[in-house]
């Protein structure tokens, strides 16, 4: 997990720019983004929250690193 530290944060930084072109007005940290997801979101053919295929569907990216992306959220 650690050698991937750094593909996480620059991840997080390009989903916080991505929706900054495009609020949802949950907040503009990476940790209320992915929250707001998850609990709220909407992929144009779910709403209401994004299981963890949908999200990671949604942003283009492997489930296994939207997994690596919650742990860290989550262990921090």
């Amino acid at each position: 997990m650690r050698n991937s530290y750094p593909r996480l944060l620059e991840f997080r930084i390009v989903i916080e720019e991505r929706y900054k072109e495009n609020p949802t007005g949950c907040g503009e940290s990476f940790d209320e983004i992915l929250c707001y997801e998850i609990h709220h979101g909407s992929d144009g053919e779910h709403e209401g929250g994004l299981t963890f295929l949908w999200l990671a569907d949604k942003w283009g990216i492997e489930v296994s690193f939207l997994g690596e992306l919650i742990y860290d959220h989550c262990k921090g």
